[in-house]
């Protein structure tokens, strides 16, 4: 009895306490470690969750831009759409797509119009799997792309005046080149030889000897920077700004020039020359529609006569007068007044009898007009045909001007005609020449007697006159190169 009663009581020791706990706290921790997993189980879930909705958010808005994008190419597709300028999908990939324009004011809300520049398109994406409740991640995300906008039509380019042989130049302080690549001699030599004769603008003349020289025999001005590829001889003139040349007379040029000379021979950048043929498809208007054709001597008169000369309703057209032997004619103080952007084909114009023609706008609208003689041969070289006789109407000649030819017309503020001249062969003025726009010239030129000229870039359809590059007509308006592309704040 007495062996049993000690055997509990060993059983009983006040150490067994401390084991049940031992016991207990094993069994806390695994609790606690079993609720930690379940935690981060749970948390995976939802982190899986949000990401797998934010990804299918982004690819639903980036699919939005492409959709939009194609859309665009599309004439009227944008109008189109049940919301005009929107484009919506409730799909597998569900996304809204704003569609904005810059025509020169600011972002607009809208289908692009004939003066945009840039299209933004923001589409906002929406994820098929929403993110898990709870979660702080947003459930949509907008990206934003901004593209240029690209309009069919002659692309301006160019400089102010390009002439590819070089001239004579005499004018006054209204020869204006600012704001462009100025005066351009790609080829040959310039030379001013009348006092106070003034280049308002950079002058560039560059070609191998006996070519790329420049030469004032008076008191002429450039107020621009200057780069000759061999001498610049500047007599009593001056250079307002600086000058490259491989060589200078009077060497140094002292006071002759404000800015800073600078010995170089390397030729000065220009672009090549530019072989302009008669190809009506590529001459456009903004819808991509082709300019109309009006043929003479069939179905117009090989004549400029006063009234109006355009296309019906204002379209453009083409007046192919590449049949009238001698080229157009005009009879003295005859205006021509445009209802229409217009462009002009002749082999020649010659205009050495007439006193007078003027050509002008028919309203305060901006009417475009070009005169052109094509260049036949493709060398990057201006070929001007002057065989075999003068009495083909094949034969080409200079543009021959006598007096008061003007191609401009300020109204109120605005020159509401914008005029380019091309040709192979010479520009050859006699008096009073007035001129808004561009000259681009293949042969010798003279240009004298205070002719007035203001610089704005019009361009020749299908090429690039700034980098001598074929450029295909656009057949429609459409997006063009990719400007910007980012993630914007999810909603």
């Amino acid at each position: 009895m007495l062996l049993i009663v000690r055997t509990l009581r060993g059983r009983l020791r006040p150490d067994g306490g401390s084991a049940l706990i031992a016991v207990l706290g094993v069994m806390m921790v695994g609790l606690i470690l079993t609720t930690l997993v379940a935690t981060s189980v749970v948390s995976a879930a939802g982190t899986s969750a949000s990401t797998r909705s934010g990804v299918q958010a982004h690819a639903a808005a980036d699919a939005g831009i492409a959709a939009a994008r194609a859309g665009l190419y599309t004439p009227g597709n944008c109008a189109a759409q049940p919301s005009p300028g929107t484009y919506t999908s409730t799909g597998t990939l569900t996304y809204t797509v704003t569609v904005q324009f810059d025509a020169g004011s600011g972002w607009q809300a809208g289908c692009p119009t004939s003066t945009t520049s840039r299209i933004r398109l923001l589409s906002t994406g929406t994820p098929q799997s929403p993110a898990m409740a709870g979660s702080t991640t947003p459930r949509t995300r907008t990206v934003e792309a901004i593209y240029n906008w690209l309009i069919p039509g002659p692309t301006p380019s160019g400089t102010s005046v390009n002439l590819y042989s070089g001239g004579e130049v005499e004018a006054n302080s209204s020869f204006d080149l600012s704001e462009s690549g100025g005066l351009v001699v790609q080829n040959g030599n310039l030379l001013c030889n009348k006092n106070n004769s003034v280049f308002n603008g950079n002058v560039t003349v560059a070609g191998n000897s006996p070519n790329g020289n420049l030469t004032f025999s008076a008191t002429c001005a450039v107020n621009g920077d200057v780069a000759v590829q061999n001498t610049a001889t500047l007599g009593s003139g001056t250079v307002n700004g600086d000058l490259t040349a491989g060589a200078v007379s009077p060497n140094p040029p002292g006071s002759h020039v404000t800015g800073t000379y600078t010995p170089g021979s390397v030729p000065p950048p220009t672009a090549p020359w530019v072989d302009v043929t008669y190809t009506p498809s590529d001459w456009r208007d903004s819808t991509g529609a082709q300019f109309a054709v009006k043929v003479a001597p069939t179905d117009t008169p090989c004549s400029f006569v006063n009234g109006n000369l355009g296309g019906s309703s204002g379209s453009p057209i083409i007046v192919n007068m590449l049949g009238c032997v001698g080229g157009p004619s005009a009879g003295n103080n005859t205006t021509v007044a445009l209802t229409s952007d217009v462009v002009i084909f002749a082999n020649q114009f010659n205009f050495t009898t007439v006193n007078g023609l003027q050509f002008t706008s028919s309203s305060s609208a901006v009417h475009r007009l070009w005169f052109i003689t094509p260049d036949n041969v493709a060398d990057h070289q201006p070929t001007c045909n002057r065989a075999p006789a003068s009495t083909d109407p094949a034969y080409q000649d200079d543009f021959n001007v006598k007096n008061t030819l003007t191609a401009s017309d300020v109204i109120a503020t605005t020159n509401a005609v914008q005029a380019m001249l091309y040709t192979p062969c010479a520009l050859i003025t006699k008096n009073n020449l007035t001129w808004n726009g561009q000259i681009y010239t293949g042969s010798y030129s003279t240009i004298v007697n205070n002719p007035v000229y203001t610089y704005d870039q019009v361009g020749i359809a299908g090429y690039d006159l700034s980098t001598g590059a074929v450029i295909p007509p656009l057949l429609s308006p459409q997006p063009g190169t990719l400007i910007s592309d980012r993630d914007l704040a999810g909603g």
